[in-house]
């Protein structure tokens, strides 16, 4: 059974080196890649080495939590970011409406009057979140006639 916990272990940190090494290469930090790639070469040697009746299924599980709990585990961990969303209002008044309910919540906005595509005058907001919660707050808070999108500034 102990052989059965060291090859689920190694063949977890395997995958889990692999997925660390691919975002680590996204952020363009190629030497933690580089020694994240070299981790994991290691530990697959290892695991390829195995035999024995529960290998197969004990891959399979260390492969599959080794991909699927690095990226949540960092996402979890990650500072958060500045998202800033620009909503566009259906109308005039809407728009004035939900400027006034964005600042009883306290939050950084700025409005501008312009024009639709139906050249009716509508309300352009953009809303500064630095939180996953004013995010939330700020999403919740948009009705479902008003067009938005979302930028992510990052640092």
């Amino acid at each position: 059974m102990i052989p059965v916990v060291i090859l689920f272990m190694v063949k977890l940190f395997d995958c889990a080196f692999g997925v660390l090494k691919t975002m680590f290469i996204v952020k363009d930090k190629y030497f933690l890649a580089a020694v994240c790639a070299s981790l994991s070469v290691v530990f697959f040697v290892y695991s390829a080495q195995q035999s024995g009746e529960y290998v197969y299924i004990t891959i399979f599980l260390a492969t599959f939590l080794g991909n699927y709990l690095p990226p949540k585990v960092l996402n979890y961990l990650r500072k958060d970011k500045l998202f800033i969303y620009e909503v566009m209002s259906n109308d005039l008044s809407n728009g004035k409406e939900f400027a006034d309910k964005l600042r009883t919540y306290n939050l950084q906005l700025s409005t501008n009057v312009c024009l639709n595509n139906e050249l009716k005058k509508v309300v352009s907001c953009r809303i500064y979140s630095k939180n996953k919660e004013t995010s939330r707050l700020i999403e919740e808070s948009i009705p479902k006639t008003f067009n938005y999108n979302v930028i992510t500034a990052t640092a």
